[in-house]
């Protein structure tokens, strides 16, 4: 008798403990996910820092885009209407001197592996 009451009472406490640890949880997520939001909101509001995003639908980019896309991290070397910008390349002044205001398309180049080799915008136009 003993032990099965033990039992229970180690099982409730169990339950109680992952409940608590998942109410915990919760609010955690609510708290970093208001605080995205929050920021995000001041980054579009600043306008001195832009958000980069690529719909899978489409490959079409804004100059402000490109803009993001040169600052940040590089992977692989970039091509802007035949100019290209390797990848430890750090004149930006010179970069954004090939950056015309308005859409550009964003293709990718291959090796014989399908490996990238290189990523390729083209000045569509505003």
């Amino acid at each position: 008798m003993r032990k099965t009451v033990a039992h229970t009472i180690e099982l409730i406490l169990g339950v109680l403990l992952i409940g608590l640890g998942l109410l915990y949880l919760l609010s955690q997520n609510r708290t970093l996910t208001g605080l995205r939001d929050i920021i995000s909101l001041q980054i579009i509001e600043d306008k001195k820092v832009y958000q980069q995003y690529y719909p899978a639908t489409t490959m079409l980019i804004s100059d402000e885009d490109l803009y993001a896309s040169l600052m940040g991290y590089r992977e692989y070397p970039i091509m802007i209407d035949d100019n290209i910008i390797p990848l430890k390349g750090q004149d930006y002044e010179l970069y954004f001197t090939y950056i015309r205001t308005g859409s550009y398309r964003k293709e990718y180049q291959y090796d014989a592996y399908r490996n990238i080799e290189m990523i390729v915008y083209t000045y569509m136009g505003l």
